[in-house]
């Protein structure tokens, strides 16, 4: 998904503003762009934006990302109103953070609205405050604001809403153990207490793992012990022993067999070929 590496890169905040209040009159912004992305939340009322030679229409609760270097203004229409929230940034170690396609529309903040309005706030706040750690704080909220965003659909589209209803409890139980099996490949994890955990007798947790995930968990952590050591092998800097290490095997000699068992390479046979 091209929208994962937009948020992946640290970002570094260079402008955040919050309207205190709704501005009820017509007004329009200059025509002007930045070195720099900039997010804008429209917080309440509706709003037009002009960006390059397109109009775009926002109403409470969309987003619209401006990349770097795109001439835009903002317009309130006559009788309409609006509060406004805007965060500039770029990446904080100066690599290139292109804007997906997907992202250069308006986007509906749709279940997130009030996390999104929760967080402009932070970044806002901590940018103008003192407190300890207040910049980390603002940039690790923006980061946040980033990982939503890329979360969310077009404004004007009817969004995946998610349900919290009680069939839904085994898929996310489920997926849970999964997270928590792959987080923990160098810790021994017997099923049982992963099942007691979710407050679910073995046999019972291991017929709902292997519905919900296809395979039994004893599967499914050699799987993913495999799929660790395959990329640990392709970036190069580790030994076979330091791979098997991190990868939760009791020593190379059993990583070796069984990546050789699912592969029919040995361990360094792959690395060659990556």
């Amino acid at each position: 998904m091209e929208n994962l590496q937009f948020w992946r890169n640290p970002p570094r905040i260079q402008l955040s503003v919050v309207m205190p209040r709704a501005s009820k009159r017509a007004f329009a912004y200059s025509s002007h762009q930045h070195a720099f992305h900039e997010l804008a939340l429209l917080i309440e009322g509706e709003c037009r934006w002009r960006v390059g030679r397109r109009t775009e229409r926002l109403r409470a609760g969309d987003l619209l990302l401006v990349p770097a270097g795109v001439t835009h203004h903002e317009e309130i229409p006559a009788g309409a109103r609006a509060r406004i929230g805007w965060i500039g940034f770029d990446s904080a170690d100066d690599h290139r953070m292109d804007v997906p396609d997907s992202l250069r529309v308006p986007l509906s903040s749709g279940e997130y609205a009030a996390e999104f309005n929760r967080l402009f706030d932070v970044v806002c706040a901590e940018r103008q405050g003192d407190a300890l750690g207040h910049a980390e704080r603002a940039e690790l909220a923006l980061r946040e604001i980033l990982i939503l965003l890329c979360r969310l659909s077009p404004a004007g589209t009817v969004a995946n809403v998610r349900k919290h209803t009680k069939g839904t409890r085994a898929p996310q139980l489920m997926r849970s153990a999964a997270l928590t099996l792959a987080g923990n490949l160098t810790q021994p994890m017997r099923i049982r207490d992963l099942a007691r955990y979710h407050s679910l007798s073995p046999s019972h947790f291991a017929l709902l793992f292997r519905n919900h995930e296809g395979e039994t968990p004893r599967r499914f952590i050699q799987n993913a012990r495999l799929k660790r050591a395959k990329t640990l092998l392709k970036e190069g800097d580790l030994t076979v022993k330091e791979i098997a290490a991190a990868c939760g095997y009791v020593d190379a000699a059993h990583f070796c067999h069984a990546f050789k068992t699912h592969t029919r390479l040995t361990p360094k046979q792959f690395r060659r070929q990556a």
